[in-house]
């Protein structure tokens, strides 16, 4: 679990974000699923479903947006390494 800043890359553009993460070992398929919450990233920024880079001081994951919220912060989800240290 990991709340705090986060860099939130997306094509070329770097953007500074805050994150409340969490992640869980799923059992049926061995890999390591995360997701949460950006705030504070721009409105331009879309969930449109492509690979986004989640940094974390010197860890980074790849994620995809999932959508927008009714409060304009961003859903995000990944498999694999989290962007976190565990």
């Amino acid at each position: 679990m990991y709340t705090g800043s986060a860099s939130l890359v997306v094509g070329d553009a770097r953007h500074a974000v805050r994150v409340n993460l969490k992640g869980t070992l799923n059992p049926f398929d061995g890999q390591y699923h995360w997701q949460g919450t950006v705030f504070d990233a721009p409105d331009h920024v879309k969930p449109a479903g492509a690979p986004v880079r989640l940094c974390v001081d010197d860890h980074d994951a790849l994620g995809r947006l999932i959508e927008r919220t009714v409060d304009g912060h961003l859903m995000i989800s990944g498999t694999g390494r989290p962007p976190f240290p565990l």
